[in-house]
């Protein structure tokens, strides 16, 4: 008889599991959070200046913009350098990596590398805290980029922003 409940309940686990893991109705990863008392709507890319939550992380994007810095450092040596600047809270309650949440897309869809500019941001924030966070990315052509954020171990899918730089 034990092994007849052992294995219902663990077949009743394993569907409710299956279940939460599955029912994740949203395509651009990350849960819009409102400032405002508006109705929700179903983007499929977030905008500059929308706050997202992805895990126990907020973000908000501030600005993607072109800038003349260049490293003389640098292994690479791309057309444009743009900077990206977002804002990020640590809601978990464990340290946070910061810097290392964000990969860029160009409008080639090709991944871009990390290029490094003055500021940038690679660091961790306690529990409860939060942050400014500054990098900057290599591109040879400009246009639409897509910013997808994700904490650095999450499983979760990033929320995806969308903007143009010219």
């Amino acid at each position: 008889m034990n092994k007849k409940v052992i294995s219902i309940l663990g077949s009743a686990v394993a569907v409710g599991l299956l279940t939460t893991a599955c029912s994740d109705s949203s395509n651009n990863g990350g849960t819009r959070v409102e400032h405002s008392k508006k109705s929700k709507t179903s983007a499929k890319f977030y905008k500059v200046g929308e706050t997202v939550k992805v895990d126990n992380v907020v973000y908000t994007l501030k600005s993607v913009q072109k800038t003349d810095e260049r490293n003389e450092f640098a292994d690479t040596k791309p057309q444009n350098v743009i900077k990206v600047v977002y804002h990020v809270k640590n809601c978990g309650k464990k340290e946070l990596s910061i810097g290392t949440d964000l990969n860029v897309y160009g409008p080639d869809n090709s991944k871009l590398k990390s290029y490094p500019i003055n500021g940038q941001t690679l660091d961790t924030i306690a529990p409860g805290k939060e942050s400014d966070v500054v990098t900057g990315f290599g591109t040879d052509k400009l246009g639409d980029f897509e910013l997808q954020f994700r904490p650095l171990l999450s499983i979760n899918k990033a929320a995806k922003f969308k903007t143009n730089v010219k």
